[in-house]
Formats: C-alpha cells, sequence, structure tokens
C-alpha cells in the first residue's frame, strides 16, 4: 500500500512538476505576445490618426498654401489640446521649415520637434511607400528623454488632384504621435496580469524583454516585465499537499487545470481588447475609418448592404466662435445621438472630421434606406447644447445601396457624392439617394474638369463676354459685368453654371480667374473709356496674396484700380465676415470699388450693408423681373432701394426685361440697372460698335 501510495504521489509529483514548468512557459509565451500585441495597437492607434489627417484634400491644399492658421486649427490644435496626439510635426513640400507643436502649451509652431535624424528615418521609410497608399508607417522614437510612438504619412488629396503647378510636386509629411506615459504601462501591465512592466535604454540580462524599433531598424528602447511563473505559484502552493492521498493530489491538478483555462481566456480578452483599440476613434468612442473599411469589405448580396453617409455643415463656424473644445463636445454629443440609431445589422463609424458614416446590412437594408436617412436626419432636430450654447446643427446626408454581390468598397464613394449634392441643396435639402444620374455628373464634372485644365494651357478658348450697365435716365453706359464664356475644343459651348462650380471643387478657380483679369486687362488697354465689373469667387478672396496680385497686374500694364469694381455675393459674407472685411478694406485702399452682388437672395442683413465698406449694391434679377405687376415685390425692391440710399451706396437693379420696369425703377430714384432690355453679353468688339466712345449712350426706354 505504501510502495502504491509512495508510486502514485511520485507519479502525481512529476506530473505536477511537468504541469507547473509547461504552465510556466505558455504564460512567457503569452505574455510575450500580449505585450506585442499591446505595442502594435499603440501605433495602429497612431498610425489610424495620422492617416485621418494626411490623407485629406483640405489639409494637402492648406500646406500647399502654406495655410498655417488652417494647420494649427485642424492639425496642429490636436496636439496642444493632447486629447487624440501628443505631437504634430509637418515638413517637407512647400513648407520651407518644418513645424511641430506638442502638449506644452505653445500654440506658436517650433522647428526641431523632431530632429533632421529622425525625420530623414520617416523619409526613408515613406519612400517604400507607394504615392496615394492608405499606410503609414509607425515606429518608436526617442524625444527629451521620453519613448514616443510616432506614425508618418504623406499629407495627400484623396478626392481631387494637385493643382496643376503641384501636379507631381513632392508632398508634405506628417508625423503625429503619443508619449508612452506610465499610465500606459500601467495599463497593459494591469490587462495583461503582468507584474515590473518597465522601459529600459538596453535589455536586461535576465527576465523578458522585447525591442521597441525606432524608423532605421534599430531598437530605441526595451520593454521588460517579470516572467510569470503562474505554475510555480501553482506548485508552491500545493507543495504541502504533496503527502496527502492521491484523491487531494488529483483534485489539485484539476483546479490547476482551471486556473489555466482561466490565465488563457484572461489573455485571449485582453488581445481583443488591445486590438479593439486600434479601431475605434478616441474622442466619440464610435468605430473609426479602419473598423467601417474591414465591414466593408465583407461581402454581401445585392440590396443587402447600405451606408448613410453624412457631413455636419458650418462645423468650422462652431469651432470658430466658440473654440474646439466645445466643438469637440458637439461631435461627442451627434455621436451619442448616431449611436442611437445602432441595432442589429447596423454600425455608426467616426470617418474623421465633422464626417460620420453609417453602414447597415441585411435582407431589410436597401428597402429600409430612405428609412434609415430620415432617422439620421431627425437626429439633428434638437438642438446641441454645450457650454452654455444652444446649437442649432444640420448635417448634409447622402445614402447608397449596393447593387451587386460582393464588398461595398464603393459605397463609401457613392453615398458622398449623394451628401454632395444634399450640401449644395443648403438646409432645405433632406437626405439624397445616390442615383446614375450623380454618377453621370460626377463623370461630367471630371470631364470638364480635364478640358478646363487644357483650356488654361491654350490660347482663345476661355473668353470674356460683357453685359452694360447703365445710368438709369440717361442711358450712359457707367460700366460693363465681365462673364466668362468658355467654347470647348473637346466639350464644345459650356456654360458658366456648368464649369464654375467645377473649377471650384477642382482648385482652378485662382488660375481661371488670374486668365480672365488678364483677358480684361487687354480689353481695358485697348478701350480707355471702358470699366468693368469683376466677380471674385469665395475661394479667390481667401486666398491671401488674391489683391496683391490684383494690384500687381494692373501696375504691370498701366491701368487704375478705379476702372475695376469687385462683386462679391451674399454667400461669402456669411462664411467670412471677418475676412471679407479685411478683403474690402485693402480693395479700397487699393483704389477699387466694390459691390454686394445678388442682394437679397441670401442672409440679407442691414448689419452687413452697415458695418462692411461697399460701395454699390445689386438688386438680384429674381425681384426685379416681372416687379411691375404690383404686389410684395414692388414694395420689395423699392424698400432695397432706400436702404441702400440711406446708407448712401448705389443700386444696380439686375434682370431689367421692359420699359416698363426701367420706367418704374427711375420714378424709384435706382441709380443703375443692367438687362436684357438694355443688352445682352457681348464681346469686346461689339460692345465697343454699341456702347463706347461717342455711342455710349443710347435710348434704353
Amino acid at each position: 500500500m505504501v510502495g502504491t501510495v509512495a508510486a502514485l504521489v511520485l507519479a502525481a509529483g512529476a506530473a505536477i512538476l511537468w504541469m507547473t514548468r509547461e504552465l510556466d512557459s505558455q504564460a512567457r509565451a503569452h505574455s510575450v505576445q500580449g505585450v506585442a500585441r499591446a505595442f502594435e495597437a499603440v501605433l495602429d492607434g497612431v498610425a489610424g490618426t495620422a492617416l485621418d489627417y494626411s490623407k485629406w484634400d483640405e489639409a494637402a491644399g492648406a500646406a500647399e498654401r502654406r495655410d498655417l492658421g488652417w494647420i494649427f486649427a485642424n492639425m496642429g490644435q490636436s496636439a496642444h489640446t493632447g486629447v487624440s496626439t501628443s505631437l504634430v510635426v509637418l515638413w517637407g513640400g512647400a513648407l520651407p521649415v518644418d513645424l511641430g507643436w506638442t502638449d506644452d502649451g505653445v500654440a506658436a509652431p517650433r522647428a526641431g520637434l523632431l530632429d533632421r535624424e529622425a525625420r530623414a528615418a520617416l523619409d526613408a521609410r515613406l519612400a517604400a511607400v507607394p504615392a496615394g497608399a492608405y499606410e503609414a508607417p509607425a515606429y518608436f522614437v526617442r524625444r527629451g528623454g521620453a519613448i514616443w510612438a510616432v506614425a508618418a504619412s504623406r499629407v495627400e488629396r484623396v478626392l481631387e488632384p494637385p493643382p496643376p503647378a503641384l501636379d507631381g510636386a513632392e508632398a508634405a509629411r506628417l508625423a503625429m504621435g503619443r508619449r508612452l506615459p506610465d499610465a500606459t504601462l500601467s495599463e497593459i501591465e494591469s490587462s495583461l496580469r503582468l507584474t515590473g512592466l518597465r522601459l529600459l535604454a538596453q535589455a536586461p540580462a535576465d527576465g523578458i524583454s522585447l525591442p521597441l524599433l525606432g524608423p532605421d531598424g534599430r531598437p530605441v528602447a526595451h520593454v521588460a516585465w517579470d516572467a510569470p511563473a503562474p505554475g510555480a505559484a501553482l506548485l508552491a502552493r500545493m507543495v504541502p499537499l504533496l503527502g496527502a492521498v492521491v484523491l487531494v493530489a488529483m483534485i489539485t491538478v484539476a483546479v490547476g487545470g482551471v486556473l489555466a483555462r482561466r490565465s488563457a481566456e484572461d489573455l485571449v480578452r485582453a488581445e481583443r481588447q488591445a486590438t479593439g483599440a486600434a479601431r475605434t476613434d478616441a474622442p466619440t468612442g464610435l468605430p473609426n475609418r479602419l473598423a467601417f473599411t474591414e465591414a466593408l469589405l465583407r461581402p454581401a448580396r445585392a440590396g443587402e448592404r447600405a451606408v448613410v453617409f453624412l457631413d455636419v455643415r458650418g462645423f468650422k463656424r462652431i469651432n470658430d466662435s466658440i473654440g474646439h473644445a466645445a466643438g469637440d463636445r458637439v461631435l461627442v454629443r451627434i455621436a451619442r445621438r448616431l449611436q442611437a440609431l445602432e441595432g442589429p445589422g447596423r454600425l455608426v463609424a467616426r470617418l474623421g472630421g465633422d464626417e460620420f458614416a453609417l453602414v447597415a446590412t441585411g435582407p431589410g437594408a436597401g428597402p429600409g434606406a430612405p428609412a434609415l436617412a430620415a432617422e439620421v436626419l431627425s437626429a439633428f432636430d434638437k438642438p446641441v447644447e454645450v457650454m452654455g450654447h444652444r446649437l442649432r446643427v444640420r448635417a448634409s446626408i447622402g445614402y447608397a445601396v449596393q447593387d451587386r454581390d460582393g464588398t461595398g468598397e464603393d459605397l463609401v464613394r457613392q453615398a458622398d457624392l449623394a451628401q454632395g449634392q444634399s450640401k449644395r441643396g443648403g438646409d432645405a435639402a433632406g437626405p439624397v439617394a445616390f442615383s446614375a444620374f450623380l454618377d453621370d455628373a460626377s463623370r461630367d464634372a471630371r470631364a470638364i474638369e480635364g478640358a478646363l485644365r487644357a483650356a488654361l494651357q491654350r490660347q482663345g478658348e476661355i473668353s470674356v463676354a460683357y453685359q452694360p450697365i447703365v445710368e438709369v435716365g440717361t442711358g450712359r453706359l457707367l460700366r460693363a459685368e465681365a462673364l466668362a464664356r468658355w467654347t470647348s475644343a473637346e466639350l464644345g459651348a459650356v456654360t458658366p453654371d456648368r464649369f464654375i462650380p467645377v473649377a471650384e471643387q477642382a482648385g482652378l478657380i485662382a488660375p481661371l480667374g488670374r486668365h480672365l483679369l488678364h483677358l480684361v486687362c487687354d480689353d481695358l488697354q485697348r478701350h480707355p473709356d471702358l470699366k468693368v465689373s469683376l466677380n471674385a469667387s469665395p475661394l479667390q478672396l481667401a486666398a491671401p496674396d488674391f489683391v496683391p496680385d490684383l494690384i500687381a497686374t494692373l501696375a504691370a500694364r498701366g491701368l487704375d484700380p478705379s476702372r475695376i469694381e469687385i462683386e462679391l455675393t451674399e454667400r461669402i459674407i456669411v462664411e467670412e465676415p471677418r475676412q471679407v472685411a479685411q478683403r474690402l478694406r485693402e480693395l479700397h485702399e487699393a483704389g477699387f470699388s466694390t459691390a454686394l452682388d445678388d442682394f437679397g437672395t441670401g442672409y440679407s442683413s442691414l448689419g452687413y450693408l452697415k458695418d462692411l465698406e461697399f460701395d454699390t449694391v445689386k438688386v438680384d434679377r429674381s425681384y426685379v423681373t416681372g416687379f411691375c405687376a404690383g404686389g410684395d415685390r414692388m414694395a420689395l425692391v423699392n424698400a432695397m432701394i432706400l436702404l441702400a440710399h440711406a446708407l448712401r451706396l448705389r443700386v444696380v437693379c439686375e434682370g431689367i426685361e421692359t420699359a416698363e420696369e426701367l420706367a418704374m425703377l427711375h420714378d424709384m430714384g435706382c441709380n443703375m440697372a443692367q438687362g436684357y432690355h438694355l443688352d445682352r453679353p457681348l464681346p469686346i468688339a461689339r460692345l465697343a460698335e454699341r456702347w463706347l466712345g461717342r455711342g455710349s449712350v443710347r435710348a434704353v426706354a
């Protein structure tokens, strides 16, 4: 019996010893895998943030034009506040020096936050990434005695190609990083149930460690921790029981097996948590672009997947008016409302900035897409309250349904096209469904863009027509509005309402404006008694070199700025009132006169007319044409004229189509008139023949 018991005890002891060693070995292996995945998740999170900020058309445009204000407000501010990143560095491309921000409270950009050697190493790794690829190499770097997780990416356009002048030029590079604080190590240590997790400059002589590799492939630090020994701990507890009966030994072995299984489950759970962090948007807690893209890559049948894409309207104005901290809280409030729409087969994600998307899958996804889009719209019915402000937030919403079996990679593009159509419809527009018409419109826009780029390199395709603006009562020509005309070699005649929006979206409005200005200057030189009105788009006005270029061009031609009046629309005033006020001051100081165009079609405001230094107000044709029939429009036109005169502004009424309308405007005291009754837009030769010189006074009744 003793021998049997001894044999059993020895066998049990050998089994326990073997088990403890296996447990220790597995625990070490699992700890290495867990720590590696945790630090990979840290790098993935930094890479995802860098991609959100770098694969962005507006960011690429800001870097190309060196718009430091935009760069700080939309990129550097994230490091300044330290919410999603602690370090932002931009270099290369059009930037003369590297610009950097970190979370030390300094708002001004600084050079050298990443030394030249670190930037060169990142450049070397980026050289292996193809242009346009959605990749951001991520590594660890040592900076200021601390270890940072840093990801780098080129700042590239995603939806629109670069301007011709920059096509093929080197893109700026963006590095974003987060410091590895003690809290991060504690979190990893706690989630993986390790002890002694620490960062070391050199690998320890004993124990377990992993290197943290820099962009050049060499370790910048080592993470080390105490070797987990659940088996040894278990053996220490079981030593007093080895003399007990075999039954107790067997029960103890069973308990050890249970503990091992639980330990493995804990490690798997920790691994899942680390993987989930790389697919989560930090500010809102929603799935991020990576998680959303993965959802679209799963196969689905035609009609069984739909995507709703939305963009928060006027979000930049929220940031500018009440601050980025409040803006971030607005995004969180919106995220919570959208999250309430989740359910079986639905996923809500934040794609970056003020863009959100929902994907619905299942047999009811296609038929239910309009209802889902309506639910998203209703989420914006109630005002958003943050930091004592009550904000009425609106969204542009587009949606698309998968039309063939397979993945849904094209759905985001389609829903984005529909969202753009909703945005163009203004606040009254509801959700817009993607259709073949929108796809055709997108292809048409691409064809127009390509032909327009070619036309700007050729002579003769783009021309200017002039519509007379005459003095009411005398019929004397005071000036002529310059209107762009284009007859394409590939597309034939293209109307301004087709090619002007494409030029603005494709970044061609500035070169088109310069081209038209040179044509107008040619005509002004040939006809000394000609004065013109010239329209300026919002994008032209936003450029800091708009007024200096205008002055330089006229000075080179020997032309007086007083011969040109710059026309601005009400939409520009509402979107950028401070910028408009500054540009108006610059234009007046240079000798140009200015006009407020399309008055009455936007946010007509006595405050704008009073505070901004306009010389002329142009009453929109929608009020003037046919106003002689009486009713409200006649009273409105008369009120607009009286208001403008009270503010010492000249008045132009557009859309005059009858002699009766002209006579009525004369009785109301209107200064100037423009419309088909007076004359249609004319080539310069025809304008000179009919209006300039001795023919400058014509019977217009």
